[in-house]
């Protein structure tokens, strides 16, 4: 679910259980998106891709082999292309998993 805060920033959530997750905000037409956080935990090895619309900008891999419960946590500024929805994926999941993504609107 995509929040709008105030002041432009915006923010997206979503929670999985056995197939991963994605937090999405929907693309404005005259709209550009800058992402400037993006955070998961998963249980299982997988992938986070952080997405300006099917394009991918970032990935990560996770490796929860050593306790079953990772948490990867990114900082930055990506530049979602004007109008195209911004996404976090995470791959996969076996019970538990969470995907966020903040950021701001451009007019």
């Amino acid at each position: 679910m995509a929040l709008d805060i105030s002041n432009g920033r915006w923010s997206a959530t979503a929670a999985g259980t056995n197939a991963g997750a994605t937090a999405s905000k929907a693309g404005i037409t005259g709209k550009t998106y800058i992402v400037d956080h993006v955070s998961c935990h998963g249980d299982t090895n997988g992938t986070l891709q952080l997405r300006s619309g099917s394009d991918v900008l970032a990935e990560w891999f996770i490796d929860a082999s050593n306790n079953k419960d990772a948490n990867i946590i990114v900082n930055g500024y990506w530049i979602i292309e004007p109008g195209a929805a911004a996404s976090a994926v995470l791959s996969a999941s076996t019970s538990d998993c969470q995907v966020n993504i903040t950021g701001f609107s451009l007019p």
